[in-house]
């Protein structure tokens, strides 16, 4: 068998999973999505801890953790990353002595905002294929798919 031949045929009898289809196209997202954070000294998971802290100043690790679904190791050491980059600080809780709340520095909003639109110009340029409509309908497919799997799991 001619392994070109095989591999178009494993290929297509593939592309009938949406699963399938889905991990191709993120991990093709997921590495140029790396490579557009790298600059800012961020990864995915620290850019992603970064908007959850934005949008909700003062929150706890061990619900950073939630929010993001990754153990408190995990939040440990994105939360250290972030704070070695001068982006985030810890203050503690009153009355809770093993709490912290996370908030960005003045450095943390403007490493967001820059991070953020080069995200944005990212998403742009790797659905530059897709209407603003089908991109729009993409998203909400796919909170749609994740919301019915965790329902049906």
């Amino acid at each position: 068998m001619n392994t070109q031949t095989g591999n178009k045929d494993a290929q297509s009898l593939l592309q009938q999973f949406a699963g399938y289809n889905m991990k191709r196209a993120y991990m093709q997202l997921r590495d140029d999505l790396s490579e557009t954070l790298a600059p800012f000294g961020l990864r995915i998971g620290t850019f992603s801890a970064l908007a959850v802290v934005k949008l909700k100043p003062g929150i706890s690790q061990t619900h950073l953790g939630r929010e993001l679904n990754i153990k408190r190791s995990g939040v440990v050491v994105l939360v250290d990353e972030l704070e070695q980059l001068g982006a985030l600080e810890r203050a503690s809780v009153e009355g809770d002595r093993r709490a912290y709340a996370l908030r960005l520095t003045g450095k943390g909003t403007a490493l967001w905002a820059d991070a953020e639109a080069a995200a944005q110009r990212h998403e742009a340029r790797i659905l530059s294929d897709l209407s603003v409509e089908e991109q729009s309908m993409l998203r909400d497919l796919l909170a749609r798919a994740a919301r019915s799997a965790d329902a049906n799991r």
